[in-house]
């Protein structure tokens, strides 16, 4: 009788201890789970503005658009067009 006694006493204090023990590391890992979760969300936030500036960054390295603020912005004016004269004189020489 006094080993059954004994036994019963050993295996509830083991199965004290274990959730003890359960109850100290949940406590230790909820915080942690929440601080992840509020890292992951930032993650995912700085990602998407990240991949927004790239894009922006591409617009605007285009050619097309370094031309356009040229021209806006400093007053860059495409070269005029160059034009073409044909003389069809045959007592015209030219000269060295």
């Amino acid at each position: 009788m006094k080993n059954i006694n004994i036994t019963q006493k050993i295996s509830l204090v083991t199965i004290f201890l274990f959730f003890v023990a359960q109850l100290i590391v949940n406590s230790n890992l909820s915080p942690l789970g929440t601080q992840l979760q509020t890292l992951n969300s930032e993650k995912e936030y700085l990602v998407e503005v990240n991949n927004n500036i790239n894009e922006q960054l591409a617009k605007l390295n285009s050619i097309v658009v370094i031309k356009e603020l040229a021209q806006k912005q400093l007053n860059l004016d495409k070269a005029s067009a160059q034009s073409t004269l044909y003389i069809q004189v045959e007592n015209v020489l030219a000269e060295r």
